[in-house]
């Protein structure tokens, strides 16, 4: 598997791309793929508290808000800093996809963990997810904070493995921008600025 920036060198990365301009000045993003393993990496600077974009992404009342197109979102169990959380998502009618996840939350690191517990799909021709892991880290900043999402999986291989890969590498661009709606619309003050 290739390897990962490293925390720090990601806020810099990410800081100097928003700074000094890219494509899409208000998010940055990265999906590495090395065979059946892949990670996606995006931030996004925004004016508002940290805890609040904590508190936010972690209720989970708020997860439909922000996930892309789940058929249902249902919690499983719940302990006092963690959930799992079952997500059901349908493709084209025929396709269907069943995974449950546990998210844990560090306040003191302003970061939220989560972790595949189980991956199911309704035909054989899709690729399961052998694992997969991530994280939100909510990073203060002087004027708000840096909001950055990072996910790797290892997928078994697949008849569809190639579309598939496409598909979750446009989906987790979507969902990056939905993402930055979601907690600006919750925690970004009205007259502040979005971003940078």
């Amino acid at each position: 598997m290739k390897r990962h920036f490293t925390d720090g060198y990601t806020v810099l990365f990410c800081l100097t791309t928003l700074l000094l301009g890219s494509h899409k000045p208000d998010l940055e993003s990265d999906f590495i793929q090395n065979e059946n393993d892949y990670s996606f990496r995006g931030c996004f600077i925004v004016n508002a508290d940290p805890d609040c974009v904590l508190n936010q992404v972690f209720d989970f009342q708020n997860i439909a808000e922000y996930s892309l197109g789940a058929k249902s979102i249902e919690l499983d169990q719940r302990g006092d800093h963690w959930y799992d959380v079952t997500f059901t998502y349908r493709k084209y009618l025929v396709f269907e996809n069943q995974s449950t996840w546990r998210r844990t939350l560090h306040e003191d690191e302003h970061r939220i963990d989560f972790e595949l517990i189980a991956d199911e799909n309704n035909v054989d021709i899709l690729p399961t997810m052998q694992f997969s892991r991530g994280y939100y880290h909510i990073k203060p900043e002087e004027d708000g904070c840096l909001v950055e999402y990072y996910q790797e999986c290892r997928l078994e291989p697949g008849f569809l493995e190639d579309v598939y890969i496409k598909m979750v590498r446009d989906e987790a661009l979507n969902f990056l921008h939905i993402f930055k709606e979601f907690i600006t619309a919750r925690c970004v003050t009205p007259g502040a600025k979005g971003c940078c």
